[in-house]
């Protein structure tokens, strides 16, 4: 699987965690498809987006802003964070920062996964709930 999704039941905060290397947009269509569904069935979460190791993404800056128009996959009201260390998806994630943030929202792009965890007030060891792929359960 390219990606995990773990829940900080208590805090509310479900984190995404990207384990593929490269991010296409069929993955990101996924992913999207995915959290709503999750997201739909409780909440308000907050969020945190890891995409530390991705290493380089095939989806085009048209695409991005597509994305910043859609619904967020995990409904706005409390804070999505996106982690990203490669300069060009850090990019990609400032760019639909800048939408988001001409639509009123709040959305933090961050260099590190602690730095994430700061700005949301969890610690690693909160996200007890494994949400998908359900077989791996923690």
């Amino acid at each position: 699987m390219d990606y995990r999704i773990d829940l900080d039941p208590t805090h509310s905060v479900i984190r995404l965690t990207m384990t593929a290397e490269t991010l296409t947009l069929e993955l990101g269509e996924n992913v999207y498809v995915r959290l709503t569904r999750i997201a739909s069935r409780g909440g308000p979460y907050a969020a945190i987006f890891d995409l530390s190791g991705v290493k380089r993404s095939t989806i085009p800056a048209e695409a991005i802003r597509d994305f910043a128009h859609r619904a967020p996959a995990v409904p706005e009201g409390r804070a999505r964070v996106e982690v990203a260390k490669e300069p060009s998806v850090y990019g990609l994630a400032r760019m639909l920062q800048l939408y988001r943030d001409s639509m009123g929202g709040q959305f933090h792009v961050v260099h590190s996964l602690e730095e994430a965890y700061d700005i949301l007030g969890v610690r690693p060891e909160d996200f007890t709930q494994r949400l998908f792929p359900k077989k791996l359960a923690a």
